[in-house]
């Protein structure tokens, strides 16, 4: 009794699960119309591409950063610059230390640094940190000459 209901329950999945749907036609879909055929465009072959006079593929802009704070600092500090940053209710900038763009040690509060940034960068915030614990001196610079100067 166990096989002749596996046996009709098989035949039921295989009927379910055919094209035919267990009416022994062998034939096609039935409808006896083909389906229309959509015309394919042409495939654009690189060479037909036009890009505009001036385009670059290089997304990244050199900028040069000029520091000249000599005498108004600390023997020892450091400068970061950061393109990630939000500007605090106080007026202060607070930026995400995982947007750090550079850092280098000022030699008697003086600096030129060359550096990188994507072309959508529109401005960077730089920090100067003395040794001695204090704040760091902050400063937004607009990417929109070169060289940028901080004295």
């Amino acid at each position: 009794m166990k096989n002749k209901i596996l046996v009709v329950i098989a035949s039921l999945f295989l009927m379910a699960c055919s094209d035919s749907g267990g009416s022994g036609s062998s034939g096609g879909t039935g409808g006896g119309a083909s389906p229309a055929t959509v015309p394919q465009p042409e495939p654009v072959k690189t060479q037909d591409l036009v890009a505009p006079d001036g385009f670059t593929f290089n997304p990244v802009t050199a900028h040069t950063l000029e520091i000249n704070l000599s005498g108004s600092l600390p023997e020892r500090t450091h400068l970061s610059v950061y393109s990630a940053y939000t500007e605090g209710t106080d007026g202060k900038y607070i930026v995400d230390y995982d947007s750090k763009v550079i850092d280098a040690a000022l030699v008697n509060g003086a600096l030129t640094i060359e550096f990188s940034l994507a072309e959508s960068q529109s401005t960077i915030v730089a920090e100067i940190w003395s040794y001695d614990g204090s704040l760091p001196i902050q400063k937004e610079f607009a990417i929109d000459s070169n060289p940028l100067v901080w004295d």
